[in-house]
């Protein structure tokens, strides 16, 4: 049998090749351990969305839009100076689990290890990616209307999107 020169699906050597730089924007969607749809609780949702705030108050990161799905979120973020993405997740992750785990009375694990992040080039490409995320919910039958899904921020006008 060959054997194949790329690492297994989920192997953590798939996160050691990884490039990010402070000034680019990246899509990133990472989700929760074993998919348990954590995120159907607003109280959760909040914390993510307080989570966000704190980093961009500290400017590591630029949010451009998240949404938060029953068991994963979509970020659209743009990295600050002297950041790295895995630093940003890292710290995203970590604030949040403690804090989940805290409101539900439980420890253990929250999220997933790895996480999707795809650069974002140019700005068509950015649109592309924040409608995307917008008619997530949509797409997922949560909504019937991309407007009326209640986790979801950004700081463009969607109003003329298929919401």
């Amino acid at each position: 049998m060959k054997e194949s020169r790329f690492p297994a699906k989920g192997s953590c050597l798939l996160r050691s090749g990884r490039w990010s730089s402070p000034g680019n924007s990246y899509f990133v969607t990472s989700s929760t351990f074993d998919h348990v749809p954590i995120f159907v609780d607003p109280a959760c949702c909040q914390i993510v969305f307080n989570s966000i705030d704190w980093l961009e108050d500290g400017k590591r990161l630029e949010c451009y839009c998240s949404v938060i799905m029953p068991e994963h979120v979509h970020l659209v973020i743009e990295l600050g100076p002297e950041q790295t993405l895995s630093r940003v997740m890292q710290s995203l992750k970590g604030y949040t689990a403690n804090k989940i785990n805290d409101l539900r009375g439980r420890r253990g694990r929250v999220w997933q290890d790895q996480y999707y992040d795809h650069l974002v080039r140019t700005e068509e490409e950015m649109m592309s990616v924040i409608l995307y995320c917008y008619e997530n919910p949509v797409r997922r039958s949560l909504v019937e209307k991309a407007s009326d899904y209640p986790f979801w921020r950004c700081k463009f006008d969607m109003s003329n999107g298929r919401g």
